[in-house]
C-alpha cells in the first residue's frame, strides 16, 4: 500500500514541476511594509477593451500566476477587503515570460473596529421536498462522534446494534459516499462508519425515494454521507483534535489541507480514531422437548456476555486535479480505509431443567477475534464541458482493493462439583481470510433542452471478485484437527451492467422528472469445498418518476414512484458458520435472490418549512435474518431467508421552526405499519405491527461566541420479520465557543445522556421462545477542539468515484 501512496506522490510532484514550466506571467502583492497580501483576487485584463483574460487568487506569500496567456497588451486589476483597488501600467506579452516584480497595494484608511462581520450558517437540518438534510459540519453534537452515530440520530433512520439501517421503518437502506454506494456491507461498512470521524462529513443526505439517476440497489431509500469540500482558489487546512470516554477512552485526531492554484487543485485529509467499547449482551432461550413447544417449556438457558472490544481506524484521502483548460478536467483521487478490531468477550451460559429446577450445565466461553482490514480504491476521472452551456460528459474509471482477516479462539468449560470451570474443557480456533477486488467504469452524459429542460443518460459496469476461504480446528488429543464440517471456501463472482435515461421538465403549471434505469446481473457462487455451484442471471427495469405541481406561492405538491433492488452481500451467500460461542452461531445462506421494492409518495409541503408525506412500499421476496433452534443440543443460529411479502406504510410530519431569534429547530413524527408474510421452518409466518417514531434537534445562540445543541428521539415498539422490538429513546446535548477570531471553536458534548439506547427483543414462532437484552456503550462525554487556517473559501473540486456503490456490498468474515 506505502509503495502505491509513494507512486502517487511522485505523480504530483512530476504533476506540479510539469505546472512550474507552463507560468508565463507572475508578480506579487505586498502592502506598504513590504508584508504580503494573501488571498487577494487578481485579474489579467486585455487592451484595448478591457476584457478580463483570466482571474486568479495570491498565495500565502503573495504570488500570483497566469498561464495560456495570448499575445498582446494587458495590465493587472487586484482587490482585497481592506486594501484600495488597485491597476498596473499596461504591459506588453510576446510569449516570453513576464515577471511584474512587486506591486504595492495600500490599505485604506478607514475605521474597522466596530465593523460587524456577518456569516450565514446553515441550519442544522434542511427539508427540502425530495431529501432531509443534515448538515454536520457547525453541529456541535458532531464532534467527536463516527459517522454511524451520527446515522443514529438523524430523522427517520434506525440504527441497530448490528450497524443495518433502516429509514421510516423500512430495512435495506444504501448507504452512499459522495453520491456513490461504497461496495462495503455488513461488517466492514458498519467498521467504515465506526472509523470515519464526524470532523470529515460536510452533511448527511436522507432519500427515500432517489431517481433513475442512482444505482437501483437500496429498498430502503438511500443514505448519502458528503464529505467536506473547499470552494475557492489558494490554500487551507484544519486540525482537529478530541477525547473522551464512554465506559472506555475514545480518541481521535484529524487534519485536512486543500490547495488550488489557476491549473491544478490538490488535496487529501487523513482521521486517526480510538474507539473502546464495552457491551453487554443478555439471552434467554426457552428449549422444549422434541422441538415442539407446549405450555411450558423444558429447559432454559440464560447467557450473559461482556466484551471489550477496541478498535482503531486510519482514514485517508488524497487526490488532484488538472484544469486543462476550460473545457477540461482530468483528475486522480485515492480513497483508503485500514483499522483493526478485536472481539475479546465472556459468556457465561446457565442451562436449567425446569421440572426439575437442578442445573444441566453451567458453561463459561471466551472468545477471542482478532480482525483487520484494509479498503483502498483508485480512481481516474475526466470532464469535457461542451461550447453550449449546460453540455457535460464526464468518465470514471475505479480499481477498488479490499482485504480482511479474522483469527478466532473460541475456548469453553464447564463447572465441575469442586465448583470451578475445569470440565470438558474444548478449544476451537478459526483463520478467516477474505480479498474482495471491484472494477467499475462508467460515463455520464449531460445536456440542456428547450428553455429549462435537462436530459441525463449514462452507462455503468461493475465486476467483483470475491473470495473467502474459511478453516475451523478444534483441539483433539493435543493436537489441532480440521473442523471440515464448519470450513468452507467459496469464491464468488458478480457483474452488473447498467444504463439510465432521466429527464427532467418545467412546465407552466407543473414539472416533471421521468427516468428508466436497466440493469443486467450475473453472479456465480462456487462452495469449492463441498463443490455446489449456484448460477443466476437476471434484467430488471427500473423505471421513476417525479411529478411536482405548485399550489399558490408557499404550496407544493409532489408524487414519486421508483421501483428498487436488494442485493444480497457477499457473505450473505456464503454458508460458513461464525461462532459467537458453542450454543450460539450465525451463517450465511447461497440460495438467498434478491428482493425487489415498488415505492410511492405523495408529499405537501408550506415554504419548504413543513412537509407532510404520505408513502407506501411493497417488498416481494424480502430478505430477513431469522434465528433458528436445535433444541436436541440447546443451539440457537441466525441465517438470512427470504420472506414472501413486507409492506410498509405510513405518514410522516417534519417542521422546520424558528421559535425565537436565538432558539431553532427541526421536528420530525412517522407513523407507520410493517407486515410480514411468508413462511420458515415448518409454520406460516403473519407478524404486522403500527408504530412510531419522533425525533428533534434544537440549536441555541447563548451570544458572546457560545451555542449549544439539544437533541433527543423515541422509537416505539416494532416487528422485524418474526421478531418485535421494545421502545427506546435517547438524549444529546453540547455546547460550543468559537475563539482565535472565529478560527478556532472548542466543543463539549455528551451523546445518550441516560444511557437509554437499549435494545430489548421478543422472538416467539413455533419452537423459537428467546428473550435478548443488549446494552450498548453509547453514554459519551466527549470534548474536542478544531482549528481552521489559510483560506476558508477554497473552491476544491468535488470528486465521486463509479466504485463507490460495489463498496457497499463486500464483507470480510
Amino acid at each position: 500500500m506505502f509503495k502505491k501512496i509513494a507512486l502517487l506522490s511522485c505523480l504530483y510532484l512530476a504533476a506540479g514541476l510539469s505546472y512550474a514550466q507552463s507560468i508565463r506571467i507572475n508578480g506579487k502583492l505586498a502592502d506598504e511594509n513590504n508584508r504580503p497580501v494573501e488571498f487577494a483576487g487578481v485579474s489579467i485584463i486585455r487592451l484595448p477593451d478591457s476584457v478580463q483574460v483570466k482571474g486568479t487568487m495570491t498565495d500565502t506569500t503573495g504570488n500570483f500566476a497566469f498561464s495560456n496567456i495570448t499575445n498582446g497588451r494587458y495590465f493587472i486589476k487586484a482587490n482585497f477587503m481592506g486594501y484600495k483597488p488597485y491597476e498596473s501600467n499596461p504591459f506588453a506579452y510576446d510569449g516570453k515570460p513576464v515577471n511584474l516584480g512587486i506591486l504595492s497595494m495600500e490599505s485604506e484608511a478607514i475605521k474597522m473596529l466596530n465593523t460587524v462581520i456577518i456569516t450565514a450558517q446553515k441550519p442544522l437540518i434542511e427539508q427540502q421536498i425530495d431529501r432531509t438534510v443534515l448538515n454536520i459540519e457547525n453541529s456541535i453534537l458532531s464532534e467527536g462522534n463516527t459517522a454511524l452515530e451520527l446515522l443514529e440520530k438523524a430523522p427517520g433512520l434506525t440504527v441497530d446494534n448490528d450497524g443495518n439501517i433502516s429509514l421510516k421503518g423500512r430495512l435495506g437502506t444504501t448507504v452512499l459516499v459522495n453520491g456513490k454506494m461504497t461496495y462495503l456491507s455488513g461488517k466492514e461498512l458498519a467498521n467504515l462508519l465506526k472509523g470515519t470521524n464526524s470532523g470529515s462529513i460536510s452533511k448527511i443526505e436522507i432519500m427515500s425515494n432517489p431517481s433513475s439517476k442512482y444505482d437501483a440497489a437500496g429498498n430502503g431509500g438511500i443514505v448519502n454521507i458528503v464529505m467536506k469540500k473547499n470552494t475557492a482558489t489558494g490554500f487551507n487546512g484544519s486540525i482537529s483534535l478530541n477525547g473522551g470516554s464512554s465506559r472506555n477512552a475514545r480518541y481521535g485526531s484529524g487534519t485536512s489541507l486543500n490547495y488550488r492554484s489557476e491549473k491544478f487543485n490538490v488535496y487529501g485529509n487523513y482521521n486517526y480514531g480510538y474507539r473502546g467499547e464495552t457491551e453487554y449482551l443478555g439471552f434467554t432461550r426457552n428449549f422444549y422437548e422434541n422441538g415442539i413447544a407446549n405450555a411450558k417449556p423444558d429447559r432454559t438457558s440464560f447467557q450473559n456476555t461482556k466484551t471489550n472490544e477496541p478498535l482503531y481506524t486510519h482514514n485517508f484521502r488524497a487526490g488532484a486535479d488538472y484544469f486543462i483548460n476550460e473545457k477540461n478536467t482530468v483528475g486522480i483521487l485515492m480513497n483508503g480505509n485500514t483499522g483493526k478490531y478485536t472481539h475479546d468477550s465472556k459468556t457465561g451460559n446457565l442451562l436449567l431443567d425446569n421440572i426439575s429446577g437442578n442445573t444441566i450445565s453451567d458453561a463459561l466461553s471466551h472468545n477471542y477475534d482478532k480482525q483487520s482490514w484494509e479498503n483502498i480504491t483508485y480512481n481516474l476521472n475526466y470532464v469535457h464541458k461542451f461550447n453550449k452551456e449546460g453540455y457535460e460528459i464526464s468518465a470514471d474509471a475505479d480499481y477498488s482493493s479490499n482485504t480482511f482477516t479474522s483469527r478466532l479462539n473460541l475456548d469453553t468449560k464447564y463447572k465441575g462439583t469442586s465448583g470451578y470451570y475445569d470440565e470438558r474443557p474444548s478449544y476451537r480456533k478459526g483463520f478467516i481470510p477474505s480479498t474482495t477486488d471491484v472494477y467499475v467504469g462508467k460515463i455520464d452524459y449531460m445536456q440542456s433542452f428547450w428553455k429549462d429542460g435537462k436530459l441525463e443518460l449514462g452507462v455503468k459496469s461493475s465486476f467483483v471478485e470475491a473470495d473467502n476461504n474459511l478453516r475451523y480446528d478444534t483441539l483433539k488429543n493435543d493436537q489441532w484437527v480440521n473442523d471440515s464440517g464448519s470450513s468452507n471456501h467459496f469464491r464468488y463472482n458478480e457483474q452488473i451492467h447498467a444504463g439510465y435515461l432521466s429527464i427532467n421538465k418545467d412546465f407552466k403549471y407543473f414539472s416533471i422528472q421521468a427516468g428508466l434505469r436497466g440493469e443486467y446481473t450475473e453472479t456465480r457462487g462456487h462452495q469449492i469445498t463441498s463443490d455446489s455451484l449456484v448460477n443466476r442471471n437476471y434484467f430488471q427495469l427500473f423505471p421513476s418518476l417525479f411529478l411536482t405541481k405548485p399550489l399558490g406561492k408557499d404550496n407544493k405538491a409532489q408524487f414519486a414512484y421508483s421501483r428498487r433492488i436488494e442485493r444480497p452481500g457477499y457473505d450473505d451467500l456464503n454458508p460458513f458458520r461464525l461462532f459467537r460461542d458453542p450454543f450460539l452461531f450465525y451463517q450465511g445462506n447461497p440460495f438467498l435472490k434478491p428482493e425487489l421494492t415498488h415505492t410511492l409518495q405523495l408529499s405537501h409541503s408550506i415554504k419548504g418549512r413543513y412537509i407532510t408525506a404520505i408513502s407506501y412500499n411493497y417488498t416481494k421476496d424480502v430478505m430477513n435474518w431469522a434465528p433458528g433452534q436445535i433444541d436436541s443440543i440447546n443451539t440457537t443460529y441466525s441465517m438470512p431467508l427470504n420472506l414472501t411479502s413486507f409492506v410498509n406504510y405510513g405518514i410522516s410530519f417534519t417542521a422546520s421552526t424558528d421559535f425565537t431569534n436565538w432558539w431553532s429547530g427541526s421536528h420530525f413524527a412517522n407513523v407507520y405499519r410493517n407486515e410480514y408474510k411468508g413462511s420458515h421452518q415448518q409454520g406460516t409466518l403473519d407478524n404486522a405491527m403500527t408504530s412510531f417514531s419522533l425525533n428533534s434537534q434544537n440549536t441555541l445562540k447563548l451570544g458572546n461566541g457560545y451555542s449549544a445543541e439539544l437533541s433527543g428521539f423515541y422509537n416505539s415498539k416494532v416487528v422485524y420479520g418474526i421478531s418485535s422490538q421494545k421502545p427506546f429513546y435517547g438524549v444529546s446535548a453540547g455546547i460550543q465557543k468559537s475563539i482565535l477570531n472565529n478560527m478556532g471553536n472548542i466543543k463539549l458534548m455528551v451523546n445518550d445522556i441516560f444511557q437509554t439506547r437499549q435494545f430489548r427483543r421478543t422472538t416467539q414462532y413455533e419452537n423459537i421462545d428467546m428473550f435478548t437484552h443488549i446494552r450498548l456503550d453509547s453514554r459519551m462525554a466527549m470534548l474536542s477542539f478544531t482549528y481552521r487556517f489559510g483560506n476558508q473559501n477554497i473552491r476544491k473540486r468535488e470528486r465521486k468515484t463509479g466504485s463507490e456503490d460495489v463498496q457497499e456490498r463486500v464483507k470480510g468474515g
